[in-house]
């Protein structure tokens, strides 16, 4: 095996990074509020709740994660040294539900929009967004900032237009219904948001080294993927059950 001194720039930093991770982890509250209301109506919220509340602490253990593995990786890196079958295993599960996750969620936005041909428009669409990453994770990183600012301006200003009505919806809260089983699946069906965190610790190759630490003796991001982690997870959090 040739060995190289080629290394990626680490010009991503923390608004990139977060801007990524927002990206994906993010905007799935804009799909799962409204799939836990189709699976449990108003017991949907101790779904979203118990997400939340594995969300949370999903990015507490990607923040670790980032932190050891600072070439990116992410599930493959992490387990790679314990088992090569199962990090194999890992990888292409993650590479199927990227596949997955990029098709239905492109198809059911253009279904939303009610576009005429919501196929090959959601087809357009993934390849635009593959072609964008041409230009690598820092100028990405920068639009899907840009992009970001107008997202969370609106989910702010949905929570504070919530507010005055939180005594209404307390009222409306109902025990979930049905046996174990139903809500698992309900919860599961759910819970499908979660993979989207992957996507940092996959980009932590790139991010920006921490004050002190080189490539070459003890590199670390933890500082700029924490930071990324933090923000988009309280937000998630904290909005998604709201």
């Amino acid at each position: 095996m040739l060995a190289t001194l080629i290394k990626r720039p680490r010009n991503v930093d923390a608004p990139r990074a977060a801007a990524i991770l927002y990206g994906d982890w993010g905007t799935s509250k804009a799909y799962v509020i409204g799939l836990a209301f189709a699976i449990a109506g108003y017991g949907s919220f101790w779904l979203i709740a118990g997400m939340s509340v594995l969300t949370c602490l999903v990015g507490i253990n990607y923040m670790t994660i980032c932190r050891y593995y600072p070439d990116g990786g992410g599930v493959y890196a992490s387990v790679r040294h314990r088992s090569h079958i199962l990090s194999i295993v890992g990888a292409f599960l993650l590479i199927a539900d990227y596949i997955v996750t990029a098709a239905l969620s492109a198809l059911a936005a253009f279904l939303y929009l009610g576009v005429p041909h919501p196929i090959e428009c959601a087809a357009g669409a993934i390849l635009f967004i593959g072609a964008l990453n041409y230009f690598g994770p820092r100028k990405t990183g920068g639009i899907a900032f840009l992009i970001s600012i107008p997202t969370v301006i609106v989910v702010s200003l949905l929570a504070l237009f919530a507010i005055p009505h939180l005594g209404d919806a307390i009222h409306h809260v109902q025990p979930l219904q049905g046996g174990f089983w139903h809500n698992w699946n309900g919860f599961v069906g759910v819970v499908l948001a979660l993979s989207g965190v992957e996507a940092i610790a996959n980009a932590t190759g790139v991010m920006k080294l921490n004050p002190g630490c080189s490539e070459e003796h003890n590199p670390c991001v933890s500082k700029t993927s924490t930071r990324a982690i933090l923000w988009v997870m309280i937000e998630v959090c904290l909005f998604t059950t709201l």
